[in-house]
């Protein structure tokens, strides 16, 4: 297996363990060391170091950090850290996000200037898979389709709810954990995480989702062919209304004729969009069939979004209407009274400064309307406005959402104050911006 797959950078955490091994391969005034580090780990964890760069010059030096992984060395993360004449700098947040390998191995990770090298090697332990009653689509069955196919990856809540965090691989590849409105939506209203991913181009794929836990690690891996005579994904043959022009103050009754060549189909998901809500899941099967939902309008320019996935959770995403004009009081929230109360749920704090700040907030309607809401990101001891966007919530809901920022770089750690803002309600945090010269 390419070592590349067993390290990839990204994430958060810290530990301390005596090194496996340290060398220094180059003379010169400035020197690394490796000081600290969480090894050994588990397939899926965090590898975080903690390095020195003593610079023994009577000058200050502008020194081209470089993170290499892999016994043939590839470069996966550099950076341009300062260090002052005569003084060490300690260099925070080395991070790499490990691939969830089935058996135990060895890497060797490596931390270079241009005129010394700091190595070690890392041990990641081999982690087992989880029961496959809570992963889909089913990972046994013959997973074939077409190029330019959408495929679903899920995982149960109640997996979660027991475990821990997942993280996703492609090919080996880390590609985030799956962050927004429409993920956080979905596993509250589904009662599943997902990872969409698209397949363009003939091959076979590994797709692979780490569980992340206190008490092991664990793992779900799916492999998936990707060929011209693979199994095609759902069509939408025919959508009623025909007019692309809903109302956003009448009740409307949607259809959708579906059908699959060779795959048995199973639901439709019915979002609206902008507002970022599920309206209702519609069961469907064999090869065709008719999907229907009524609403009761909806928020003007918002799209109804259908995903038609069939028994592989390949899927077909399509945009069939749009809502437009105004109720009679010229809103478009439906009418009535909504009551809102915004609260930050969570941040990623801390961040480095230069790195973009992650705001997760949510807004509550214990009202008896729908309400659309203009919500703003303000940041500072001297406000500013940095993000902001419209959140639409039903009566009785509560409604997350994200707002983000690029932070400044600073030389110094920096505490400063972060606000969402709707209406009259604001909630604020204080957050951390760590300094690129501390």
């Amino acid at each position: 297996m390419n070592r590349r797959q067993y390290l990839t950078r990204v994430g958060a955490g810290v530990g301390t363990v005596p090194l496996l091994s340290s060398s220094s391969g180059a003379t010169g005034h400035i020197t690394v060391d490796i000081t600290e580090t969480n090894t050994p780990l588990e397939g899926g964890d965090l590898l975080d170091m903690t390095a020195e760069l003593k610079n023994s010059a009577s000058t200050d030096e502008q020194v081209e950090l470089r993170l290499v992984v892999g016994e043939d060395p590839e470069v996966v993360g550099q950076q341009t850290v300062p260090v002052n004449a005569g003084e060490t700098r300690t260099v925070e947040y080395l991070q790499f996000r490990t691939y969830p390998v089935r058996n135990d191995d060895t890497v060797p990770v490596r931390i270079e200037t241009e005129t010394d090298v700091a190595e070690m090697m890392v041990t990641v332990t081999g982690i087992g898979p989880f029961d496959a009653q809570y992963a889909y689509p089913n990972r046994k069955q013959d997973l074939s389709v077409q190029p330019g196919t959408m495929v679903l990856f899920e995982i149960d809540a109640e997996m979660l709810d027991q475990q821990g965090t997942t993280h996703w691989y492609v090919d080996g590849e880390y590609v985030m954990t799956p962050a927004g409105p429409w993920p956080a939506t979905y596993f509250t209203d589904v009662g599943r995480e997902f990872f969409a991913h698209t397949f363009d181009t003939a091959g076979t794929y590994l797709v692979d989702a780490a569980v992340i836990a206190d008490d092991g690690n664990t793992a779900s891996r799916w492999e998936v062919t990707v060929a011209d005579d693979g199994a095609a994904p759902p069509t939408v043959d025919a959508a009623r209304p025909a007019t692309s022009e809903l109302a956003t103050d009448e009740t409307t009754t949607l259809e959708l004729d579906v059908s699959s060549t060779a795959t048995e189909l199973e639901r439709v998901v019915w979002w609206m969009t902008q507002s970022d809500v599920i309206l209702d899941v519609s069961d469907i099967s064999g090869t065709s069939d008719t999907a229907s939902i009524q609403i009761d309008g909806g928020c003007h320019t918002c799209q109804i979004e259908a995903w038609v996935i069939d028994e592989k959770n390949a899927y077909t995403a399509v945009n069939p209407w749009v809502f437009e004009g105004f109720d009679e009081a010229g809103n478009d929230n439906g009418g009535g009274e909504g009551e809102v109360t915004v609260t930050i749920l969570d941040t990623n704090s801390p961040v480095t400064g230069g790195e973009v700040l992650e705001v997760t907030a949510a807004i509550e309607n214990t009202g008896t309307a729908e309400v659309t809401q203009d919500v703003d990101l303000v940041v500072g001891d001297d406000p500013e406005l940095v993000d902001s966007r419209t959140v639409t919530v039903p009566a009785g809901r509560t409604k997350r959402f994200e707002l983000v920022f690029k932070t400044y770089p600073v030389a110094q750690d920096d505490l400063f104050p972060v606000r969402v803002e709707t209406g009259d309600s604001t909630d604020q945090r204080t957050v951390l911006a760590y300094g690129t010269e501390t």
